[in-house]
């Protein structure tokens, strides 16, 4: 039923790591959605995938991602793109500079949609911001975020399997490969 799936994204990177985490070729679009601002992720992929499909006619899968800060009252959240465009990933360090609370949450959301059913899967860890980016793995802020399982590592700093084998990206795809129908 679903052969074929177009994965709606900009970045050569996140289709590297889907692909690695469900285990099947995917199809990039790299197809300009607008993005709807607002701090509910799951909303915010919902939306992208129904007009992804809208546009492209055949089932596709996009994949948003939020970054939540303790100190911050979860803000940036879903805007972390555009923090991350205006200022990188060192800002995300510097930004907690002055509170104690260095925690943050990963929070992905992969929604496919065939246009008739659609399935959503999340994936959330735990973890830390570091004082500074540290490694040279991985893309966006891999290089600040300290997950609570990592040992004290950044995602930047483990290789791609160990990262993509728990990562908040991994466990999206995963609980959405868990609901997809037997191909």
């Amino acid at each position: 039923m679903l052969e074929r799936v177009v994965f709606v994204t900009s970045s050569a990177h996140k289709l590297q790591e889907a692909e690695a985490i469900l285990g099947r070729r995917l199809e990039r679009l790299p197809l300009h959605l607008p993005e709807p601002q607002g701090l509910d992720v799951v909303a915010i992929a919902r939306a992208k995938a129904a007009d992804a499909y809208r546009r492209v006619g055949e089932p596709v899968l996009v994949e948003d991602t939020s970054l939540e800060l303790a100190a911050l009252g979860g803000f940036p959240g879903p805007l972390v793109r555009w923090l991350m465009e205006a200022a990188g990933p060192a800002s995300l360090a510097r930004i907690l500079d002055g509170f104690p609370d260095r925690r943050a949450t990963a929070h992905c959301v992969a929604v496919l949609t065939d246009g008739t059913a659609t399935w959503v899967g999340e994936g959330v860890v735990a973890g830390a911001i570091a004082h500074e980016p540290r490694g040279s793995s991985g893309f966006g802020w891999d290089v600040v975020f300290l997950p609570e399982w990592g040992g004290g590592r950044t995602y930047a700093e483990m290789p791609p399997a160990e990262k993509n084998a728990r990562s908040h990206r991994a466990l999206a795809f995963r609980a959405l490969r868990a609901q997809l129908p037997a191909s």
